[in-house]
C-alpha cells in the first residue's frame, strides 16, 4: 500500500496561483495523498476559490497571519490530527506548479531520516533554474543554492529551501518544525541546520521538478518587506547559533546595508530604510524574540 504523503498549502492572498498549484497537486501520479489549504487570513479571493473549486482537499480559515514560519507548524499538526495514517508531509509554497511525478520521485530517495527536495525552475520552460542544491554557508551566516545544470543524479546537500521539503514523520517528532520567530525567511536556513546539526540527511532529487514564482505572495523577488526580514532574520540566526558560526558581524552588517545602497531599482530608498529597520529591530530586542512585522 502507497504510504500517505500530506501536503501543506499556507497561503496568504495567492488567488491568482491557487488553481495552478492545486490542479498540479491533483494530477500527481502518486495518489494516496492529503492536501491542507492553510489561509494566514487573505483578504482576496483565496477562500472562495478553495470552497467552490476544491472541496475535497482540507481548508483551514485562520483568523490571523501567523506568518510563514508558525502557520505551517500549525498546519502540519492539524493535519496529522485529520489524516492519522500520515507518514511524509510535503511542505509547498502556493507559488508553485508540480510536474506530475514531484511527489513519487521525492518519495523514492526519502525515508525516516531523510529529507528531500526538487529540483526548482523560475520559469515554465525549463531555461531558469532557482534551486539545484544548496549548502549552509556557516562562515558568513546564511544558506545558498547551487545550479547544477548538468546534474542527474541524487546529490546530498546541507541546505533545503522550504520552498519544497517532504519530511518524514518521525524527523519532526524529533526536532520539531520551524522557529517561529522568524516569521518568514530564514526559516528554513535554520531548520536545516539543525537537521545538519543532528546528522539528518538532505538530499536534492533532480527527477523532482518544480517550477515557483518567486515572492509571489509578498511581491517579487526583492521589496522592502523581504529585505527587512531577510536582515533581520539573517542576525538573529547568527546569534542563535554563535557557538558554531564564527563570522564577523560588522562586515555581516556592511555587506547587507551595502547591497541595499547599491540598489539600482524603483525601492532603493525603501530596501535602506527596510534594512535600517531589520538591524534596529534585532538589536532592540537585546537578540532576542523579536517585534516589529512589515
Amino acid at each position: 500500500m502507497q504510504k500517505k504523503v500530506g501536503v501543506i498549502l499556507v497561503n496568504y492572498n495567492g488567488e491568482k496561483y491557487i488553481a495552478n498549484c492545486v490542479n498540479s497537486l491533483l494530477n500527481q501520479t502518486y495518489h494516496n495523498v492529503a492536501i491542507l489549504f492553510w489561509d494566514n487570513h487573505s483578504n482576496d479571493s483565496s477562500l472562495e476559490i478553495i470552497r467552490k473549486t476544491y472541496p475535497q482537499i482540507h481548508l483551514v480559515e485562520s483568523k490571523h497571519n501567523y506568518g510563514y514560519a508558525k502557520a505551517n507548524n500549525l498546519a502540519v499538526k492539524k493535519i496529522f490530527q485529520m489524516e492519522e495514517d500520515l507518514e511524509y508531509v510535503l511542505l509547498l509554497n502556493v507559488d508553485t506548479v508540480a510536474e506530475p511525478l514531484l511527489i513519487e520521485s521525492l518519495l523514492s530517495k526519502a525515508d525516516k531520516n531523510t529529507v528531500t527536495t526538487a529540483h526548482i525552475y523560475l520559469d515554465r520552460y525549463g531555461k531558469q533554474i532557482w534551486y539545484a542544491g544548496g549548502e549552509l554557508q556557516l562562515d558568513i551566516g546564511n544558506s545558498d543554492h547551487l545550479y547544477l545544470k548538468n546534474c542527474t543524479e541524487v546529490q546530498r546537500v546541507s541546505f533545503v529551501s522550504g520552498c519544497c521539503m517532504l519530511i518524514h514523520k518521525d524527523i519532526i517528532k524529533r526536532y520539531g518544525l520551524f522557529d517561529p520567530a522568524y516569521y518568514m525567511y530564514y526559516e528554513d536556513t535554520d531548520l536545516c541546520m539543525r537537521w545538519y546539526m543532528h546528522g539528518v540527511n538532505m538530499y536534492y532529487v533532480p527527477e523532482a521538478r518544480l517550477w515557483h514564482k518567486v515572492g509571489g505572495s509578498i511581491g517579487g523577488v526583492r521589496n522592502p518587506a523581504k529585505e527587512y526580514y531577510m536582515v533581520r532574520n539573517r542576525l538573529y540566526f547568527i546569534n542563535k547559533y554563535k557557538r558554531y558560526i564564527k563570522v564577523r558581524k560588522l562586515f555581516i552588517l556592511w555587506t547587507m546595508l551595502r547591497d541595499s545602497l547599491l540598489d539600482s531599482s524603483e525601492y532603493s530608498g525603501s530596501l535602506i530604510k527596510a534594512a535600517g529597520l531589520g538591524i534596529l529591530d534585532f538589536y532592540l530586542k537585546n537578540m532576542g524574540s523579536m517585534k516589529h512585522k512589515l
